[in-house]
């Protein structure tokens, strides 16, 4: 049953999760482990409640169990932190032969608490502490992923040599895609919860249909590697199978998203296979993103972001390589969504880019908080609550420590790269 649990847990299927969990911790009340897989569930669930009261069962029950019941009361409700937390924390990350999943979410705990107190210089070294327990534990090599953002520039930029599919001819019935894209923290999963709150629109989430499609079909590799062998003939075939997944979510809706951030790194899959799907592309200023994502403390770290220069030359890479998408974006496929303009203006900015979907405007769409829905993403907070313009400068308190992310915000070409792209593309539904 606990290998049920966490089936539905990676379904998202949040409720089912919790209802299992909860059957077997009241047949065996002392299973820690049980009583940790149902914290982490209501956590990703948004029962804060819940979450914390089994986390904080958790530590009396076995105080040096796992860093994870602190992060979660780190993260929910620092305030409900019990005493000695910092003694336990600080054993797990000051233990070499600690597993390094264990110290990196720790060290997150131990920031996240000198953070409520206003502590940002010691807040920050946690972090640090944190990223490099995670390095230790998952090498990266930032020459071979920077070669690979340089070859999906080459491939975006080159001259296509094969016909472009032809769009919708041979489709099934059923809904077609919206792609949601950009940096992690970005704004992604707010724009898919504006956009899933339209009565023609499921949210699908982050789900991986279009990669598992593409490697069907073509094969295993590099993004890269797999982008280049899309000819007409596979993408044809690429189509059908996303097409077919898409249903599977939801049938009778015009549009199913897809906001898995990392699809930027697809957006010539895309092109081949879908000429006709609306792309939404979210940015942020640089440094609010990459301080967001170098203290979030994700279940699957970012692992470019563990060494501050690397992350700065990977940030470079993916300006660059966006700059060569809407280059070469001659038929107004993508939308370029400013985070400060949509929270700044949301009724004004979501009009907007639901239009470049060809969607109506539905005022119940800036109401996405009321729908419940459990968020699997570090923006799980945030998406519970309505449009607020809280997180736009909370970089600002880490800027004195950062290091090469700071020369980020001066560099002239993400400057002028910050300004917002409008698409041309403007297919308002009839």
């Amino acid at each position: 049953q606990k290998l049920l649990a966490r089936i539905y847990l990676h379904q998202e299927e949040y409720q089912l999760a919790s209802n299992v969990l909860e059957e077997l911790l009241a047949r065996a009340p002392r299973d820690i482990s049980v009583r940790m897989l149902l914290a982490s569930s209501y956590a990703i669930a948004g029962k804060d409640e819940d979450a914390v009261s089994n986390s904080l069962a958790i530590i009396k029950s076995k105080s040096d169990y796992s860093a994870q019941p602190y992060l979660i009361i780190s993260f929910m409700r620092p305030q409900a932190m019990p005493d000695g937390a910092k003694k336990v924390l600080d054993g797990i990350v000051n233990n070499a032969g600690a597993d390094s999943g264990e110290r990196y979410k720790a060290a997150f705990a131990l920031a996240k608490i000198e953070e409520v107190q206003g502590n940002m210089q010691a807040a920050f070294e946690y972090y640090q502490k944190g990223h490099a327990a995670d390095r230790s534990g998952r090498p990266f090599d930032i020459k071979r992923e920077l070669g690979e953002l340089q070859k999906l520039r080459d491939l975006v930029s080159a001259p296509r040599q094969t016909a472009m599919l032809s769009a919708g001819a041979e489709d099934p019935a059923g809904p077609k895609p919206i792609f949601v894209v950009g940096m992690p923290r970005s704004g992604t999963t707010l724009t898919e919860r504006i956009l899933g709150a339209h009565p023609d629109v499921h949210a699908a989430g982050e789900i991986g249909d279009l990669a598992k499609a593409v490697t069907d079909v073509v094969g295993p590799g590099q993004i890269s590697e797999q982008a280049a062998r899309i000819d007409a003939k596979a993408a044809a075939r690429i189509r059908k199978q996303y097409l077919d997944a898409l249903a599977a979510y939801a049938p009778d809706k015009q549009f199913v998203t897809n906001k898995t951030p990392a699809n930027y790194l697809r957006i010539e899959m895309i092109r081949r296979v879908f000429p006709d799907a609306p792309i939404i592309h979210t940015h942020r200023h640089p440094l609010a993103t990459c301080l967001s994502i170098y203290t979030t403390p994700f279940a699957m770290p970012m692992r470019y972001s563990d060494d501050l220069g690397e992350f700065a030359q990977y940030y470079r890479g993916y300006v660059d390589l966006m700059n060569a998408c809407f280059e070469t974006d001659q038929n107004g496929q993508i939308y370029d969504l400013s985070y400060e303009d949509l929270v700044s203006d949301p009724e004004a900015v979501a009009r907007d880019y639901l239009a470049h979907c060809g969607l109506d405007w539905r005022p119940e769409c800036l109401e996405f908080y009321r729908a419940g829905k459990a968020a699997a993403t570090a923006s799980m907070i945030q998406v519970r609550r309505p449009i607020n313009q809280d997180s736009v400068q909370k970089w600002q308190r880490f800027e004195p420590y950062i290091g090469p992310l700071a020369a980020l915000a001066d560099d002239p070409d993400i400057r002028q790269w910050r300004a917002a792209v409008k698409s041309s593309r403007r297919a308002v539904a009839a």
